[in-house]
């Protein structure tokens, strides 16, 4: 009941932190690419026209589930400032829901449930800013939902095992197709298994936990070579992110690079030129030129794309648009603290190491994996967000064993004076594990 208490509690919280005011004169926004594809699929059920300056056709530039839901959320309340209430209430929901749900998942994950609810705690109050245009918000909560049943299914036999494998599949499946980036957490998942059971595997799960994810996810694949010509498995926009991230002009992270005017010099999204580049070569074939331009200009300036790549990783840890002590205005508190619980969730790792080898190792998986990509494209603030549960949940592990120490020695105190038998309400069981 007192965890059930909690996820309400925290539920409400979080909403009214993040509470979205109603505006009249609203209405659904047209940048970035996301929206873009977003209203051609409302207004002529295409997945096309990505870029600004021109309608460039069919395109595999974004994973398609996060455009398509806009689009039903437009269909259903319109483009208007009913439409754009809806989307920014929907983030706010899943974001709400999932910080509610940080007890149960931090329990699930060794951890805790008390540590959840401190790590939820600390989100609402230190606030990261809500990112309701892109999909990260939704990939943070489906990979924080597949991670604890993977957790689970490690421990399981028989047919619970077999159960949670189809969930998991099901799960991976729709994760990949709303974010092509979490892929390779499941493949090292996946090869975790293989070195684990063996032949074994593939007798008992390769159907589920191979062939179910790419079931769901062929549809898609089929669609992209009918239109393309092409095996383009979700999204083909690699060649773009690595050339516009790695050039005479490049800075460490996207804001940097609008001041600069670099992005404007580079980006279809802005550069009318390179728009008219995607209408003549094709989508495929220009993200394939741009990916010879980005690796071209790595080979032959391997110190700068080492430099800019160190900054990338720094920024990913330590967020941060340049580098000095001024941050984006009126968000200073929310630095201090993912400052803080990003150093505090080292020591947290240590700790779930020697409680829950297995949970340290598919955290360790995500933390490891996941950012990879973003060492080597321009940084933007949203990148960490499908990870950055797993820093809050760590990095409230020492905060509750220093309150479990705390209240153990003022338990202890009250034994010495004679006076344990005058409480009735036992704390101490809220802090177990």
């Amino acid at each position: 009941m007192f965890f059930l208490l909690a996820c309400i509690a925290l539920f409400v919280a979080a909403l009214s932190r993040y509470w979205v005011s109603y505006a009249p004169t609203d209405s659904v926004i047209r940048e970035p690419e996301s929206f873009r594809l977003a209203h051609s699929l409302y207004e002529t059920g295409k997945f096309a026209n990505p870029f600004a300056p021109l309608d460039t056709g069919p395109s595999a530039h974004l994973s398609p589930v996060f455009p398509s839901f806009v689009a039903l959320l437009m269909k259903v309340f319109g483009d208007g400032s009913a439409g754009i209430y809806a989307i920014r209430l929907a983030a706010a929901l899943v974001l709400a829901f999932q910080l509610a749900l940080y007890p149960v998942f931090s329990r699930m994950l060794g951890m805790g449930g008390i540590n959840g609810i401190i790590g939820a705690s600390i989100w609402i109050v230190a606030k990261p800013i809500i990112v309701y245009n892109h999909e990260e918000l939704y990939v943070a909560f489906l990979l924080t939902v597949a991670c604890c049943v993977y957790r689970r299914y490690l421990d399981e036999e028989g047919k619970r095992r077999g159960r949670l494998a189809w969930l998991l599949g099901s799960l991976m499946g729709c994760l990949i197709l709303t974010s092509q980036t979490v892929a390779p957490i499941y493949a090292t998942w996946l090869a975790w298994e293989v070195w684990r059971h063996k032949y074994g595997f593939f007798k008992k799960s390769l159907l589920p936990l191979v062939l179910l994810p790419l079931v769901i996810i062929a549809p898609w694949t089929i669609r992209n070579y009918l239109v393309f010509h092409s095996v383009t498995l979700i999204r083909d926009n690699f060649g773009l992110e690595l050339s516009i991230s790695n050039n005479d002009c490049a800075h460490f992270g996207i804001r940097a690079n609008e001041r600069s005017g670099c992005f404007e010099k580079v980006h279809p999204n802005k550069n009318v030129n390179e728009a008219r580049k995607v209408i003549e070569l094709g989508e495929i074939n220009y993200n394939a030129l741009r990916l010879r331009e980005g690796l071209g200009w790595i080979s032959i300036h391997p110190a700068g794309f080492i430099r800019l790549s160190i900054m990338r990783f720094i920024a990913f840890w330590m967020p941060t648009e340049t580098f000095d002590i001024h941050y984006t205005s009126g968000r200073h508190l929310e630095r201090v603290f993912i400052y803080v619980m990003t150093l505090s969730s080292v020591f947290g790792l240590v700790i779930l190491c020697q409680r829950d080898v297995k949970s340290a190792a598919l955290i360790i998986s995500c933390l490891m994996i996941f950012p990879l990509v973003y060492y080597v494209i321009q940084f933007e603030y949203r990148y960490r967000y499908p990870i950055m549960w797993v820093t809050f949940l760590l990095g409230a592990i020492p905060v509750t064993a220093f309150a479990r120490q705390l209240w153990e020695n003022l338990r202890h105190s009250l034994q010495v004076h004679g006076t344990e038998s005058q409480t009735k309400f036992n704390v101490p069981s809220l802090f177990r594990r």
